[in-house]
């Protein structure tokens, strides 16, 4: 009797079990499709907003919009209910006190069109569960260029040279075991030959899981502060003149992330962030993320209404190590009639994994 209602059991569970993976892989399909194929009928339809182009290069410092992370950008940028890993104190600081591990650094080295140079490094410890700091600082370069005039468009065979640097710290608590909060502090120069701006800035950011398996919403706001203009003053026809200010480029960003498949030997992210910047129109970041035997990762993205930027593409890998765990991550950004961008980055977390 008891066999025969083992075997039962095991029968019926069994038959259970077959038809729930059947109903998770349609689950699965249908969010995949649901994914990409909406926003961009939205698009398509007229109905997300295009407005805003015209406040183009209405900003100053905008190579603090540069995203930070190749795995973060291998997602297209939609990377704000994430938040994860280092590269967060860029994305959103709530995330610090999330972060996989207890404490992480993260290296990063960006390509840019025209032969730019992004160097940027960030820090995160975890003081305790319910709060994190960080540190970071980043450095923008190219090679020095010729010097153009109205009378001489050509050059004038004098060359000058440009920078800009970035230095701040973040700070992040969780005000219950599902929601956080982070806030960040930086400053940021600009040099352009002789002429100097620098200031300093915020970011704020909010992160709060929904109990509902890991899915999760986050917003934060980035680059608010005062206005800015370089310092000193310039001859003009009616005497000495004080150079234009301009507002930073302040970003707010919505987002939200979450699991559609996991197992113990794989696992399917997807994320989407809606980005609403002071000096462009409103744009859509998608993201899909595959982790195989929580060593190979596939990314893929998609940035939707954002210039020339368009699809990008992510490869990474995870190596366990004497109690580390480092990560190394590419990402290719396709810029459409530009030079193609690349990120490198690489991660380093130690003092136990999450």
């Amino acid at each position: 009797m008891f066999l025969a209602l083992t075997k039962s059991g095991t029968k019926h569970v069994s038959n259970t079990n077959n038809f729930m993976n059947l109903k998770n892989n349609k689950s699965l399909l249908v969010l995949l499709t649901a994914f990409w194929l909406i926003p961009h009928a939205v698009l398509a339809s007229g109905l997300f907003p295009v407005l805003g182009a015209e406040r183009a290069g209405t900003t100053s410092m905008t190579f603090l919009k540069i995203g930070i992370g190749a795995r973060a950008e291998g997602l297209g940028g939609g990377f704000v209910a994430i938040a994860d890993d280092p590269s967060c104190l860029f994305w959103n600081p709530a995330g610090g006190v999330r972060m996989r591990g207890n404490s992480g650094v993260l290296f990063n080295y960006l390509q840019w069109p025209a032969d730019i140079q992004y160097s940027y490094i960030s820090w995160v410890h975890k003081l305790k569960e319910t709060s994190a700091i960080g540190l970071f600082a980043g450095a923008l370069t190219l090679p020095n260029f010729e010097e153009t005039t109205v009378t001489k468009p050509h050059g004038t065979g004098r060359y000058v040279s440009y920078g800009d640097f970035l230095i701040g710290a973040s700070y992040s608590h969780s005000l219950t075991h599902r929601f956080s909060v982070g806030v960040t502090l930086k400053y940021a120069r600009e040099k352009l030959d002789d002429l100097n701006m620098s200031s300093i800035l915020g970011d704020i950011g909010t992160l709060y899981f929904t109990g509902l398996r890991d899915i999760r919403l986050a917003a934060s706001l980035q680059h608010f502060g005062p206005n800015m203009r370089p310092a000193g003053s310039y001859q003009a026809d009616n005497g000495s003149q004080q150079y234009e200010e301009y507002p930073p480029p302040t970003l707010f960003r919505l987002g939200v992330a979450g699991s559609v498949y996991q197992s113990q030997l794989h696992q399917i992210l997807l994320a989407l962030a809606l980005e609403h910047p002071v000096d462009n129109a409103e744009s859509l970041s998608l993201g899909m993320e595959y982790v195989a035997h929580d060593i190979i990762v596939l990314r893929w993205g998609q940035k939707i209404n954002r210039g020339e930027e368009s699809w990008v593409a992510g490869i990474g890998v995870r190596i366990p190590y004497q109690g580390l765990q480092i990560e190394l991550d590419f990402a290719y950004t396709n810029f459409g009639r530009l030079d193609l961008a690349k990120r490198y980055s690489s991660q380093i977390f130690y003092g136990g994994m999450n």
